[in-house]
């Protein structure tokens, strides 16, 4: 208990100390001024100080910086620009003797950048990272901050845009540079719509945008014209190769394969796919017999043949980069080999074809496989140089391509697809699937291979599709569903959403921003003006997606606060378990680390930050007045944590309306069919519990996420009941069908019931309607302990009801509460139900 208390005062001083850093004005300071001159000139004559960059390009860098408000840096990967530009800056004004009116702050896509080039700016500038030195960094509940005034900050895009709730004008920030913008992920090209409304406002603000070299001019026209400066590589050329340079020297050839048939069922011709991605695809068939002509005489006529029949759209050919692999490994100088490919049923396969053969067996190859599901101390291993005489082999997702640096990479090959998101708005559901690259994806795969030597890099695509490929993957405000970002539109007061994001660089599409507004309206986030509610204010400020935020509200008002803030962070964050592909120890290091993780294969990793979220997010409830204490397992917050009932009303009163109606059906392949209110049949994802499940004691799931890959899959899902979706699913009204009384959930969830038990549970869900709404505006924590008021009466009448409703026993299923009979039979009616028996 000491340690505990010791703890959350360690957090409250670190969280004070933050604030106090974010809202420091910037202020001359003569005394310390001098200070920062004299340590930087004793710095210089350190050996660990090093000038990366010299000459004319320093000097040209910082004088445009000093004589303009935006620059646009360019560079490859590797330049050096994101550790020291920002170095630049200080140290000109150190040398200018007004150090401590710089605060330079380096926005990074990801908390592994921010964390990693903080520390090496650290050690370059012969420091330690943080504890008031020249250079820190701050993650979400993570920071070790440098001095607050003469100093770089390195942080994720969230932490800007949470720093301008409290602090608008960026005011104590003398220098914002915004690193890695061509990835156009949705916070940064967000964050650049209000910097370039901040600069009309803040004339003394420098603004530096760092890009890669592909669509540098795209951001200088943004802002007007700005300059550009182009940073120089420090890589070694590297060789490229396409696919049918690959087939002629590795003599590969394929299975039988019809290339119409690949015509046909190449994802062109999918009713899913964009019309520009079928324009293309198209283009592509009816270039194909001009294109293959040009290859006659360049190539034999059987790397021709091998060619065409390799022109399929939908899958990679594990088996041409098996004998790639093989081909580099007997033809090739030394040196580490990574291969990209798009996801991990790709990655585990070609792991699987390499461990097949006896050679990759041997002690001289080390093949390490790279991707979020893999245990962290599996990753470890691809940073270190192997020893003399052992090979290197890296099966990598895009991961590799930007967050991180695998120095001794030599050959790259590049599997040509990227698995990308999209967000369809005709019919509001996600879609991912393997796309081709873009050519600044090949271009950063390519450059991946020039970082210790000459490389060479081998592209699994033919010279038309390179010449059709786009310059870069769409933006992500453009493939993404738009909720979250709409309320920290409003609870930045950034005025219309449709304006302000007509603003920015790439527009969405008018109707995923209707489409957004009209759900967090009908989510109760926003009003018909689209003003914040008193829930939306909640939700924005949570950090968590809309429907999250309100799944973590109503288990503080229903007193299950613990177990719903796990499920909250695990859904908001990344699944804690992972998929080892040998089951080995790691020489022990698991075994002593936590063999609890290891023997249920659990990230020890994700399950701390899953910890520290959940504390994150009981401090915005006390904060708020939700609960009485920070603590996530506060007994006074969990006092019906022990039941599993509520627990999942509460996870319907989040997730509503993400509901799915369960079906028996006689097969012994799918013993159930599943089906939702909008696109008729689904299947549950196979990484579910619940997709190998035969027997469900109610008709109904709840789920967080619907995708569509190769079908439309429901991923976290659990079954809920009837009173349930009652009490806190959407609107209810009471009808006649027929004889027959029924009691409806937004019209199309319709239950068999007495007129009288109907009206009375409609009575009871306005009450407990009317008693949330209340506490929304008015947050205090529910007393459990006064039976008599009247909060506590209505809540505890309903959890009685939930938690008493009996189990069905088959068929339409019976239910009693005090004598009464409730809702009977679960019968759904709605567009696209179709009762088919088949198995497809």
């Amino acid at each position: 208990w000491d340690e505990e208390e010791a703890q959350k005062t360690d957090t409250e001083r670190w969280a004070d100390k933050e604030a106090e850093f974010l809202l420091q004005e910037i202020a001359k300071d003569s005394s310390l001024d001098i200070f920062l001159k004299q340590d930087l000139q004793t710095k210089r004559s350190d050996p660990k100080y090093k000038e990366m960059l010299v000459g004319n390009t320093q000097h040209e860098l910082v004088e445009l910086i000093n004589s303009h408000h935006v620059l646009v840096v360019s560079g490859e990967t590797g330049c050096g620009k994101t550790t020291q530009v920002t170095q630049f800056i200080l140290d000109d004004l150190i040398d200018r003797g007004v150090g401590s009116t710089c605060r330079v702050v380096c926005t990074q896509p990801r908390r592994i950048s921010a964390i990693s080039v903080a520390e090496r700016v650290a050690a370059e500038r012969a420091e330690s990272v943080g504890n008031g030195n020249s250079c820190g960094y701050q993650i979400r509940l993570q920071s070790r901050l440098p001095r607050r005034q003469g100093s770089i900050l390195y942080c994720t895009t969230g932490i800007i845009l949470q720093w301008l709730r409290s602090d608008p004008l960026l005011s104590s920030i003398s220098h914002l540079v915004l690193d890695e913008i061509h990835e156009r992920n949705l916070q940064s090209d967000v964050l650049l719509v209000i910097v370039k409304e901040l600069l009309t406002i803040r004339n003394d603000l420098k603004v530096i945008l760092m890009s890669a070299t592909l669509n540098a001019e795209k951001f200088s026209k943004y802002f007007g014209n700005c300059p550009m400066i182009h940073i120089p590589g420090l890589t070694f050329p590297v060789e490229e190769f396409l696919l049918e340079d690959i087939l002629e020297m590795t003599r590969y050839r394929p299975r039988n394969q019809d290339r119409r048939s690949s015509w046909k069922r190449g994802f062109w011709q999918g009713r899913n796919c964009p019309p520009e991605k079928k324009e293309k695809e198209a283009e592509y068939r009816e270039s194909w017999p001009c294109y293959a002509r040009t290859l006659q005489g360049r190539y034999s006529d059987s790397t021709i043949e091998a060619l065409e029949k390799l022109d399929n759209d939908d899958k990679i050919d594990l088996e041409l980069i098996l004998a790639l692999i093989r081909h580099i490994v007997n033809k090739d100088e030394e040196g580490a080999i990574l291969v990209f490919l798009p996801g991990w049923d790709n990655i585990s396969t070609l792991h699987d074809l390499l461990m097949a053969q006896q050679m990759f067996r041997s002690n001289c190859f080390i093949i390490i496989p790279l991707h979020s599901l893999m245990p962290t101390v599996n990753q470890t291993q691809v940073f270190k140089k192997p020893p003399p005489g052992v090979r290197k082999i890296v099966i990598a997702t895009n991961i590799a391509e930007t967050s991180i640096t695998i120095d001794d990479v030599v050959y790259v090959i590049d599997g040509g697809k990227i698995k990308e998101t999209n967000f369809d708005t005709e019919n509001n559901i996600s879609t991912m699937a393997a796309e081709w690259v873009s050519l600044a994806n090949a271009k950063q795969r390519k450059g991946r291979a020039g970082r210790v030597r000459p490389g060479k890099c081998f592209h699994l695509y033919n010279g038309l599709r390179a010449s059709l490929l786009d310059a870069y993957q769409l933006p992500e405000i453009m493939r993404t569903p738009l909720e979250e970002l709409c309320l920290q539109i409003k609870i930045l007061k950034l005025g219309s959403i449709a304006r302000f994001l007509q603003k920015s660089l790439d527009p969405p599409s008018e109707k995923a921003v209707n489409l957004a507004i009209k759900n967090l309206t009908d989510l109760n986030a926003l009003d018909r003006s689209e003003n914040l509610t008193a829930l939306g204010i909640h939700l924005a400020r949570l950090p968590v997606e809309p429907h999250i935020g309100k799944l973590i509200l109503f288990g503080a008002l229903l007193g299950c606060l613990d177990p719903i803030l796990t499920i909250a962070a695990s859904l908001s964050f990344k699944d804690p378990f992972f998929i080892p592909l040998v089951r080995q120890r790691e020489n022990g290091r698991y075994e002593k680390k936590d063999p609890f993780c290891w023997d249920n294969f659990l990230s020890a990793n994700t399950l701390q930050m899953l910890h520290n979220m959940k504390g994150q997010f009981a401090e915005h409830l006390l904060h708020a007045g939700f609960v009485s204490s920070k603590n996530p397992t506060d007994p006074k917050s969990n006092i019906n944590s022990g039941n599993d009932k509520l627990i999942k009303a509460v996870i319907v009163a989040g997730l509503y309306p993400k509901v799915a109606k369960i079906r028996p059906c006689h097969s012994k392949k799918r013993p159930v069919k599943v089906y939702t209110h909008a696109d008729g049949k689904v299947c549950i994802h196979p990484k579910s519990v619940n997709a190998e499940e035969t027997e469900f004691n109610y008709h109904w799931l709840i789920y967080h996420l619907k995708m569509r890959t190769s079908s439309i899959f429901l991923y976290d899902c659990t079954e809920v009941s009837p009173f349930s979706l009652l009490f806190f699913g959407g609107d209810i009204t009471i009808q006649k069908d027929g004889d027959q009384e029924t009691i409806a959930v937004d019209e199309w969830i319709i239950f068999r019931s007495p007129a009288r038990i109907a009206h009375l549970v409609k009575s009871l869900k306005k009450e407990l309607d009317s008693l949330l709404e209340e506490k929304i505006r008015n947050p205090a924590p529910v007393d459990w302990q006064n039976r008599q008021s009247k909060d506590c009466a209505v809540i505890t009448a309903i959890i009685d009801l939930i938690t008493t409703q009996d189990n069905p026993t088959g068929g339409a299923g019976s239910y009693s509460q005090a004598g009464e009979s409730a809702p009977r039979g679960q019968h759904l009616y709605f567009n696209g139900d179709d009762d088919d028996d088949d198995d497809d």
